[in-house]
C-alpha cells in the first residue's frame, strides 16, 4: 500500500513540475516623447538592459517579459500576470523623469522577469540597475549610472561622468569623457578615458586595466594585475595584494613616487632622485623635481614606472 501511494505521489509530481517549468512569456514595445533633459531610470530584477541613443526627442522602450512562476494554487495565473504586464507596461514619464520597470503590485514584480532594449535622446541621464544580468549603455552626453548583482557592465561613448558598479562581473567602458568610479566584487575592469576626470577602479578579484587617464586616481585590487597609462593632474594611488603593477607616464612627467614591493623589483625608467637609504622593496623619491604624489603598493608582485 505504501509503495503504492508512493508511486501515485511520483507520478502527480511528474504532472505538475513541467507545468510548473514552463514560463509565459511576450513582449511589448512602448513610444513616447520626452523634455530635454529627462533622467531614465531602469530597474529589472532579473533580465538585460540595453540602452543606446536615437535621433530627436522620442523614448522607445521594448520589453521582453519572461513569467518564471506558476502559483501551485493558482494554475494558469502565468498566462494572466503576462497579459497584465503586456496591457500595462512598466513606463511611466512624470515631468523630466521617466522610470522603466518599477511594478506597483510587488508580487507581480517578484514573478517576472523583463530584459529591456530601451533609445533615448542623446541627452539623458541614465540610471540603470538589474539583480541578475548585464547592462550596456552606448552615445549618451549624459551623466550614467549602472549597476548589476551579477553580470558583465558595458559603457561606451559616454559625454558625462560614469558610475559602474557590479557584485560579479566584469566593467568596461570605452570613450568616457570624465570622471568615473567602478568597482566589482569579482571581474576585471577596464577604462578607456577621453576627457579629465577623476577616477576610483575597484576589483576585489579581477585585472585593472586604465588608459588616457587625466584625473586623481584611486586604483585597489584585491587579487589581479594593475596597468595605467596617462597623465598625472591629481595625486595617484595605486594597489594589489597580489599582482604587478605597471604604470605609464608621459616622457616628461615631473612627480614625487612612494613605491613598495613586499615580494617583488621595482623598476623606474625615469630619473630619481631618491631620499634616504636605497631599498630594493621601497623606493621613495622625486622625478624631475616632483609634483603629484605616486604612491604605489604591491603585497606580491612586480612594479614598472615607464
Amino acid at each position: 500500500m505504501q509503495a503504492k501511494l508512493k508511486l501515485q505521489i511520483a507520478t502527480l509530481s511528474l504532472l505538475i513540475l513541467p507545468a510548473l517549468a514552463v514560463a509565459a512569456e511576450g513582449t511589448f514595445e512602448e513610444r513616447l516623447s520626452v523634455p530635454a533633459g529627462t533622467m531614465l531610470e531602469v530597474d529589472t530584477g532579473s533580465g538585460s538592459i540595453d540602452i543606446t541613443s536615437g535621433p530627436g526627442r522620442d523614448v522607445i522602450v521594448i520589453g521582453k517579459v519572461r513569467v518564471n512562476r506558476e502559483s501551485f494554487w493558482r494554475r494558469g495565473n502565468k498566462d494572466e500576470i503576462l497579459q497584465q504586464v503586456l496591457d500595462n507596461p512598466p513606463v511611466e514619464l512624470t515631468g523630466e523623469r521617466l522610470v522603466v520597470g518599477h511594478f506597483k503590485d510587488r508580487s507581480v514584480g517578484r514573478r517576472v522577469s523583463v530584459s529591456y532594449e530601451i533609445v533615448v535622446p542623446a541627452d539623458t541621464g541614465v540610471a540603470a540597475d538589474t539583480g541578475s544580468g548585464s547592462i550596456s549603455v552606448r552615445n549618451i552626453a549624459a551623466p550614467v549610472a549602472v549597476g548589476s548583482g551579477s553580470g558583465r557592465l558595458d559603457v561606451e561613448n559616454i559625454d558625462g561622468p560614469v558610475s559602474a558598479k557590479a557584485g560579479s562581473g566584469s566593467i568596461r567602458a570605452e570613450g568616457v569623457a570624465g570622471e568615473f568610479k567602478g568597482s566589482t566584487g569579482s571581474g576585471g575592469i577596464y577604462l578607456l578615458q577621453t576627457s579629465p576626470g577623476d577616477v576610483k577602479a575597484s576589483s576585489g578579484s579581477g585585472s585593472i586595466e586604465l588608459v588616457g587617464i587625466s584625473g586623481a586616481l584611486k586604483a585597489s585590487a584585491g587579487s589581479g594585475r594593475i596597468k595605467v597609462d596617462g597623465r598625472q593632474e591629481g595625486n595617484w594611488k595605486i594597489g594589489t595584494g597580489s599582482g604587478s603593477i605597471t604604470v605609464r607616464l608621459p616622457e616628461d612627467a615631473a612627480f614625487e613616487l612612494d613605491a613598495e614591493s613586499n615580494s617583488g623589483g621595482i623598476t623606474i625608467d625615469h630619473p630619481l632622485m631618491v631620499e634616504g637609504k636605497i631599498s630594493k622593496r621601497h623606493i621613495r623619491g622625486e622625478v624631475r623635481g616632483g609634483g603629484p604624489l605616486l604612491t604605489i603598493n604591491a603585497g606580491s608582485g612586480q612594479i614598472r614606472i615607464e
